[in-house]
């Protein structure tokens, strides 16, 4: 079992992809059981703050590996003294996000890598190759899957996909799309609806699929697989700015790109003086 680490009650495997696809192996080994990975973002996290409900679901699932370079800062930037002193805090905040941007070895030092929903996507599907597995793209727009399963198969030839369908995360759907993958009988299930509808889709329904052994939610990875969608050039994502990149990109999403940056290290900082005051009332 990998170590868990605590963001803000959300609690995160540190794990890197190797982890991740050895996981995948043996959760498809076991017969019997069923297994959710979700890939939570700064973002996420700031809405299972707010919603037990989320923070309850994430934390129940199998695997939650680090999806942003903002929670392997804050895992680092937790595990740091607590600085009581305004002056020596913020001195400490700010030191330990400029380490993000030059890729400093102590952002990696707690949780040791930023496994991405995107990335795992293609990793999984190359693994997919030499393990048998079959798998389904269940969302994103019409169309876009059978897109992105031929450009995969392109990289990919030996991949099996099973099937694919856009559908909706709506309730009122769920078991038309329920008896469609059962059809297909894919071993692993990739759901791209976003947060938090995909996370609360494959809650709602994992058990209802009969030869499903993993679900991930993927978020717009079948976007990016698809060429439908362009990903932040590597030396942005290297330095952690994939949130610029898409706030230049797409402008409206500006709400979305404040709660995964700014309100984020907010409720970071409050979770850490938080935890200082929990720890020392256990010492009184």
């Amino acid at each position: 079992m990998s170590q868990k680490v605590d963001i803000a009650g959300v609690k995160f495997d540190a794990v890197r992809y190797d982890d991740v696809i050895t996981a995948v192996e043996v959760f498809v080994s076991q017969t019997h059981q069923k297994h959710m990975i979700a890939t939570p973002n700064p973002e996420m996290v700031v809405d299972a703050s707010q919603r037990n409900s989320f923070k309850n679901l994430l934390n129940s699932t199998a695997m939650l590996v680090p999806d942003g370079i903002g929670i392997l800062w804050a895992s680092y930037y937790l595990s740091l003294p607590y600085k009581k002193n305004r002056v020596t805090e913020w001195v400490q905040r700010w030191s330990s996000l400029l380490k993000v941007f030059f890729k400093h070895s102590d952002i990696y030092s707690i949780l040791p890598q930023r496994v991405t929903g995107s990335d795992l996507l293609f990793k999984i599907v190359d693994a997919s190759q030499r393990n048998h597995w079959q798998i389904y793209l269940l969302g994103a727009a019409p169309g876009i899957a059978s897109i992105a399963i031929d450009r995969l198969l392109q990289k990919y030839p030996d991949a099996i996909f099973a099937g694919s369908f856009a559908g909706t995360p709506a309730e009122t759907h769920e078991d038309e799309l329920c008896e469609r993958i059962n059809q297909a009988q894919p071993d692993i299930l990739f759901v791209a609806y976003g947060s938090p509808a995909q996370e609360e889709w494959i809650h709602r329904n994992l058990d209802k699929l009969d030869t499903v052994k993993v679900a991930i939610g993927v978020g717009g990875a079948i976007d990016f697989a698809a060429g439908k969608a362009k990903r932040a050039p590597n030396w942005m994502q290297k330095m952690g700015l994939e949130w610029l990149w898409r706030l230049i990109r797409q402008p409206r999403r500006y709400k979305r790109i404040w709660n995964a940056t700014f309100r984020f290290i907010k409720l970071i900082r409050k979770y850490k003086k938080v935890c200082h005051q929990v720890e020392k009332k256990a010492k009184a």
